[in-house]
């Protein structure tokens, strides 16, 4: 999603009905390649999905990308998303956290966060039919993801 000015103002005007955020993190090496577009762009693409789908219920934030080398701190990026998740889960009810990577994924449930694992990427161009239907079925199970979530609250 590209905010722009108006996505503000229609954001504040159902402010009311929106208690979900969707917080996209893409994690990937430092290598700038093909995989690292490829990651960012399913991550995306696929949350892109879902807030079409409950639009109205669900706010798609930025996404984040956190760039790992070997010698990182990973602490330092869960401490960054827990402080985000805590800072904007005064305004949302519910906060899930939609990522690639599984480390990150365990760790942030371990602190408590709700958390999304997204599917590797597709094979398949990404302008192509196979592409399209593997990132609406993907979107499809964060829909239920957060359907279940209402439904227990």
């Amino acid at each position: 999603m590209r905010w722009k000015a108006e996505d503000m103002e229609q954001i504040i005007a159902m402010q009311e009905y929106v208690d979900t955020l969707l917080y996209p993190v893409c994690v990937s090496g430092e290598e700038w390649d093909e995989s690292w577009i490829k990651n960012q762009f399913w991550l995306e693409r696929v949350c892109g999905y879902a807030e079409r789908q409950l639009t109205g219920r669900l706010f798609l934030f930025q996404p984040l990308c956190v760039a790992l080398t070997k010698e990182a701190d990973e602490e330092i990026s869960y401490m960054f998303i827990q402080q985000n998740i805590q800072a904007l889960s005064r305004r949302f009810t519910h906060c899930i956290v939609v990522t690639n990577d599984n480390t990150v994924s365990i760790e942030l449930t371990k602190r408590g966060i709700e958390t999304y694992l997204v599917s590797d990427p597709p094979e398949e161009k990404a302008d192509t039919k196979a592409f399209l239907e593997k990132a609406l079925s993907e979107s499809n199970r964060i829909v239920k993801r957060c359907i279940a979530l209402w439904q227990n609250n």
